[in-house]
């Protein structure tokens, strides 16, 4: 018997009205219904509205019934039930099971009490003419409280692998030997490849691969076992599923309640449903659970665009969630049985087992890793001040654990590296990737980053330079920062991709960046602190210092008046805030500004005298040093303005003028007589001492000082004129 019936099962033409007992009006399709007619694939663009249980049409190897109880009347059937059943299909519409012949409505009639939904049931029975030609074996699950679906595959098309005709002894032995090479393999990577290689022996397809999906959704292969004749796919995004690269959001419900799905003809007509929307239902039954459920139009195309007759999937899930998928793909229509198919998810489930316990064995392991990384790390900021230093010293520890060929660290704008690091426009074309990278907590990864330097390669040469590929997988230590912690591998020479980074490669990479951003967290907090212990230190310092002065950075964020020239201005502080406010201070604010202007725009300093206007109103001449502070990575870091107050060197400069025209008043007055050598030492020693006084001391002392000599000089002078009088004449 062939696998396809001929192309009139998808008969379109046949109208359900012709039914021979037909007792109830044909449901009129509602506007906008979710089952379409025009293909029974479906059209793509309204798959998005469709749940992805609801189909009208199945794979036509197999037929379905859609059964009412108590009668098991036949409300729903396959276009294909006709054929496999020998008998028109409007005889079959509403028609009872117990009427086809065979033992099947006997068989399903013992299971109805234990039937619930979403939990399908194996069935072996015979339906319709008796004969080799009418045995069956395919499932039956309830959809609504009175309504099963029947779907039935004829058992004699099962033997098309190899194992469906094996005895029942060998495919448990087969399967026994699988699960004991599950049970020891040392890691998820073995455990993938075994699984792979298990399951091709198992269905006997050309090619069977196991899909991981990583933290971010997306998909990769991990392990396949293919005809030689066939491209690898090991480290690639190959799904082939309803939605490429990737399974959608709908197919992947759908995985998580049907755990094994078969296509056995990408080819084949499908089957309609007829009729459309059953009587009694309001928009179809949900299929989802079942066998012969028809896949989607684009998926159909894109299996046959790659060479893809018949395909087998089974879902790997971890608590509630997709972690992966085993895929099966034949060039050759091929129909796994339904011990096989059962077998098959027997061995997801003893896979994804054993994922768990390793797993959690490689969560341990990355545990210990990043204790012992951080013990290094440690010992190495308290001994040498870097940790940096000690991550690169072992390079088989930062290695070997992720199987990377080399390591680098971006860094505080310092680049570390170790291993067959790349260089110069390569290194480039890296960090530049790392940068275009959007924020995530997750490591980033690419299975083959072209590093070759596009722009320095002239077009007519590029076709003859082979891209220089690298895998990476990389963390981030920053977010203001391009600081990033990455690791590299080779790309393999038959998959131009290097080996893929396994769930366990992504968690030991995430734990290393966490351990390093707390590394440098308490690095910089410890900095931090000791910043703050010498700013206090430096703003007490600046803040007791007797000169008056303000200190500001380039943006004016740290603005500090210290005490002495709060009390020298006779302001607070909260009047002095800013550069703007720092001139207004001043009774010529223009050569104010042009002083700021100098330092801050020309980066040159500037001495000269301004006069400080207090509250009071009293004006206090100062001199003005304004400074420049210049880093290394910036051309200002900001200013440091130093006041002094001048007042007293301006009074002491008008004493002194004073003094100097009293001492010329008392020289001219003088009179040629006996002592005016006297006069002339006294006045000279007066203005030699005023001389001194001003050149040695223009602050607070000289003013007095000044004043005192003039008063002795006055009294030097009067004391002589004393004796002059009293003198005996001559």
């Amino acid at each position: 018997m062939h696998l396809q019936p001929p192309g009139s099962w998808a008969s379109r033409s046949m109208n359900w009205r012709s039914c021979a007992d037909n007792r109830a009006s044909p449901p009129r399709r509602q506007r906008g219904s979710s089952v379409s007619r025009s293909t029974a694939y479906g059209h793509t663009d309204s798959l998005a509205t469709v749940p992805p249980g609801l189909v009208g049409s199945i794979q036509p190897h197999g037929l379905l019934l859609v059964l009412r109880e108590p009668q098991l009347r036949i409300v729903q059937a396959s276009v294909s039930a006709a054929h496999w059943l020998n008998r028109p299909l409007p005889t079959l519409l509403l028609a009872s099971l117990f009427d086809l012949g065979g033992d099947a409505a006997a068989r399903l009639g013992a299971m109805l009490g234990g039937l619930r939904a979403g939990q399908p049931q194996a069935l072996r029975c015979t339906l319709g003419a008796p004969g080799p030609g009418g045995a069956f074996e395919g499932c039956v699950h309830r959809v609504t409280t009175d309504t099963v679906v029947l779907e039935l595959e004829p058992a004699e098309t099962a033997a098309q692998a190899p194992g469906n005709d094996a005895p029942h002894a060998a495919l448990l032995a087969q399967l026994s030997a699988a699960v004991q090479r599950f049970s020891a393999a040392p890691s998820v990577a073995a455990l993938a490849v075994a699984a792979a290689q298990a399951v091709r022996r198992l269905l006997g397809h050309d090619r069977v691969f196991v899909t991981e999906f990583g933290p971010d959704g997306r998909g990769c292969v991990i392990a396949e076992d293919r005809a030689l004749r066939l491209p690898p796919w090991l480290g690639q995004n190959r799904l082939l599923d309803e939605a490429w690269p990737d399974p959608s959001a709908r197919s992947r419900q759908v995985y998580l309640h049907k755990r094994v799905r078969v296509l056995v003809d990408a080819k084949a007509s499908p089957s309609e449903l007829l009729p459309a929307l059953p009587p009694g239902s309001d928009g179809g039954h949900d299929l989802t659970m079942g066998d012969l459920r028809s896949t989607s139009a684009a998926h159909a195309e894109r299996l046959r665009e790659h060479g893809v007759a018949a395909s087998v999937v089974a879902a790997l899930v971890r608590e509630g969630q997709l972690w992966g998928l085993i895929t099966c793909h034949h060039p050759e229509p091929r129909r796994a049985g339904q011990a096989l198919r059962a077998a098959l998810e027997l061995l997801a489930e003893v896979f994804m087992t054993r994922v768990v316990a390793l797993e959690n064995y490689a969560r341990a392991q990355v545990r210990a890793e990043v204790r012992r990384l951080e013990q290094r790390l440690l010992e190495a900021t308290s001994v040498e001040g870097d940790w940096r230093a000690a991550l690169f010293r072992n390079q088989a520890a930062l290695l070997l654990p992720l199987e990377a060929s080399a390591a680098l660290l971006w860094h505080e704008g310092e680049l570390l590296r170790c291993g067959d690091a790349p260089s110069g426009p390569a290194l480039q074309r890296l960090a530049q990737w790392l940068q275009a990278q959007p924020d995530s907590p997750l490591p980033w990864q690419h299975p083959a980053l072209d590093l070759r330097d596009e722009e320095a390669v002239p077009d007519r040469l590029a076709p003859a330079v082979p891209p220089a590929r690298l895998g990476v997988l990389a963390v981030r230590l920053s977010r203001t920062q391009p600081d990033a912690l990455v690791w590299l591998r080779p790309v393999q020479a038959d998959t131009g991709h290097c080996l893929p980074w396994t769930r366990s490669d992504l968690s030991l990479a995430q734990a290393y960046g966490t351990a390093l951003v707390d590394m440098i967290l308490q690095v910089n907090a410890v900095r931090l602190l000791i910043a703050e212990h010498q700013l206090s230190q430096l703003r007490t310092a600046v803040a007791g210092s007797q000169e008056a002065a303000v200190v500001t950075d380039a943006a004016q964020r740290s603005f500090y008046p210290n005490a002495a020239f709060l009390a020298l201005s006779g302001r607070r502080r909260d009047e002095v805030g800013s550069l703007e406010a720092l001139a207004a201070l001043f009774t010529q604010p223009a050569m104010a500004h042009r002083a700021i202007g100098q330092v801050r725009a020309e980066h040159r300093p500037w001495h000269g005298e301004l006069e400080l206007r207090r509250p009071d109103g009293r004006c206090v001449p100062v001199a003005v040093r304004a400074e420049p502070v210049q880093g290394s990575d910036t051309p200002l870091l900001g200013c440091i303005f130093t006041f002094e107050d001048v007042s007293q060197a301006h009074e002491a400069n008008t004493l002194r003028h004073r003094l100097e025209a009293a001492l010329t008043r008392t020289t001219r007055a003088a009179q040629p007589t006996e002592g005016h050598e006297l006069v002339g030492a006294i006045i000279a020693n007066a203005s030699l001492a005023a001389m001194d006084i001003a050149d040695g001391d223009n602050g607070l002392a000289a003013a007095p000082l000044l004043a005192e000599v003039e008063a002795r000089t006055a009294r030097a002078t009067a004391l002589l004129q004393q004796i002059r009088d009293i003198a005996p004449p001559p």
